[in-house]
């Protein structure tokens, strides 16, 4: 449930933290697909973004705007920040969490295992 396809939303208390050019696009997003405030990416990102005592590697395959707000978390980016953070099919992002520094973005949109 975690990485499930969805859309974060801003809900109409939080829709001036968006540039107005997106807030069209947004309305247009299907009801099954809105997460509103991100609600269930800010869970996601709660549940898989900690440190432990011991190093664990997670493959966690998912979709654009799940990548794309991960990578806006990661790098502290305004929430409406995952807009235009595209990925490719089958491209790899790698974020790096410590227990001792901020989250790190590792690598973006990797493609170059598909050569």
């Amino acid at each position: 449930d975690f990485l499930a396809d969805r859309t974060p939303v801003p809900s109409s208390g939080q829709r001036d933290r968006y540039p107005g050019r997106w807030l069209a696009w947004l309305d247009g997003v299907p009801d099954d697909e809105r997460d509103e405030d991100a609600v269930a990416l800010r869970a996601a990102v709660e549940h898989l973004g900690v440190t432990g005592d011991s190093d664990r590697h997670e493959l966690l395959i998912t979709h654009n705007f799940v990548i794309g707000w991960f990578v806006r978390h990661v790098l502290d980016a305004p929430l409406w920040r995952w807009i235009g953070l595209n990925q490719g099919n089958c491209a790899i992002t790698i974020v790096q969490w410590d227990s001792d520094r901020p989250p790190n973005l590792v690598s973006f949109n990797d493609t170059g295992h598909l050569a």
